[in-house]
Formats: C-alpha cells, sequence, structure tokens
C-alpha cells in the first residue's frame, strides 16, 4: 500500500493495525512509540507473564528458605518450661505461637503452587481472533500487562526484604547459639543435666537472648507470610 502524502514510501499494512479504536491512539500503550498491533502485544503479553511467573517461583523460593532457617529456633524452643513460655509470648506478642507454625506454613509452599492465586485475578484473553473482539483482546492484553508489572516489582520488593530479614536473623542465631552454648556439646550436656534436676534447661538470664531471637525470627515469618497483591495462598 502507497501513502501518496509521503513521496510514495510503503507504509505497514492496515492489517491488524486497531490500536487506534482499541483506546491507544495511535502510540504503543507501554512506551509512546507508534501503534502496536495484535500479534506484537501478544508477544509482550506472554513475555511479561513469563517474568512474572519466574518473579513468583524466586519469592517461593525466598520463603521456602527464609522459613527451613526459622525451624532452626524451634530446636531451642522446644526445652522452654511453661513459665519461659508464658515470657517469650509476652515479649513477642504471641512469638511462640507463630514459631511453632513455622513448620505448617513451609508444608504449605513445599506442597502448592502459592503463586497460582495471583494468576487467578488476571483475566483471560479470548481466543478467537474475529474482527469485533479483536479490540477486546487488545485491551484486557493492555490491562493484564499492567497488572504483571505491579505482581512483579510487589515480588521482588517481598524477595529483598525476606533475604535482608533471614541474614539478620541467620547471624542472631548464630550469635545466640555461641552465648548459650560456649563449650558446644559440653555446654548442652550440662544443660540436660540441669533439666533433669531443676526442671528447666536454659536459666532466667538466657530469656533475654531468647527473646530478641524470637521477635527477629517473628518479624522474618511476617516477611515470608506477606501476600502479593491478589495472593490467595
Amino acid at each position: 500500500m502507497i501513502n501518496p502524502n509521503n513521496g510514495g514510501s510503503d507504509i505497514q499494512p492496515r492489517t491488524r493495525r486497531i490500536a487506534f479504536f482499541a483506546g491507544f491512539g495511535n502510540t504503543n500503550p507501554m512506551s509512546g512509540t507508534p501503534g502496536i498491533d495484535s500479534l506484537d502485544m501478544e508477544e509482550l503479553h506472554k513475555s511479561k507473564r513469563s517474568e512474572t511467573q519466574k518473579a513468583l517461583e524466586a519469592l517461593c523460593d525466598a520463603r521456602r528458605s527464609a522459613l527451613v532457617q526459622l525451624q532452626k529456633i524451634q530446636i531451642l524452643f522446644k526445652y522452654l518450661n511453661w513459665k519461659q513460655q508464658e515470657q517469650i509470648n509476652s515479649q513477642g506478642r504471641g512469638s511462640l505461637e507463630k514459631i511453632n507454625a513455622i513448620t505448617e506454613s513451609l508444608s504449605l509452599i513445599e506442597y502448592s503452587k502459592n503463586y497460582s492465586g495471583e494468576f487467578s485475578r488476571i483475566a483471560l484473553v479470548p481466543a478467537e481472533k474475529t474482527r469485533s473482539s479483536e479490540i477486546q483482546r487488545i485491551k484486557i492484553m493492555r490491562k493484564n500487562i499492567l497488572q504483571f508489572g505491579i505482581i512483579q516489582a510487589r515480588a521482588e520488593e517481598l524477595i529483598g526484604a525476606i533475604v535482608k530479614s533471614a541474614a539478620v536473623f541467620s547471624r542472631q542465631y548464630k550469635t545466640a547459639c555461641r552465648e548459650l552454648f560456649p563449650l558446644g556439646f559440653i555446654s548442652r550436656l550440662w544443660r540436660s543435666a540441669r533439666r533433669l534436676f531443676n526442671g528447666s534447661y536454659f536459666s532466667w538470664r538466657d530469656m533475654g537472648c531468647l527473646g530478641n531471637l524470637g521477635m527477629t525470627a517473628v518479624f522474618v515469618l511476617a516477611m515470608a507470610e506477606a501476600p502479593v497483591a491478589g495472593d490467595r495462598r
């Protein structure tokens, strides 16, 4: 097709060029460049969906890694007597109950695709490609692409927060273990004997260290369980 207004140069075919009627004017809705056809939009839609799913899978891995680390604290907290449990809960606003649920939260991640709920809110693009449906298809894909961007950005934000908070917990846990068990196995053996004769594995002086560790664990757990927009886990 020849455009007589530009010196006879070729212009792109009118076929599939319906962006104007879809409400985009004559520009690409993503970049402001000249109009985008339905095939280009389909490729962009597919690409953004793939990128978003990879980000959600990476978030799933970060959650799993953090919860595996948090399981370490359960090994320590199982030795608390009931008075010490009450103290930990009062310091961390029910932290012990949340910490005891770590294994359950990890199981949820291990055995379910906890990112699938994100895509349940994404509109399905009609399969038929009739002229009357083409405008609606482009509108849906444009809306979905914006949704993918929001979800991906939120997932990446959560990954950063989870990784940083889990690193803080890991350092604090190692410091606590050095403080509680300075002689390693001998310290554990002494504490086991103490529990047998005194009824308490940890002393009350240890509770400050354990309480701080518990509050950090609860913070990491909150980050690991924080939902992405539209998360339906």
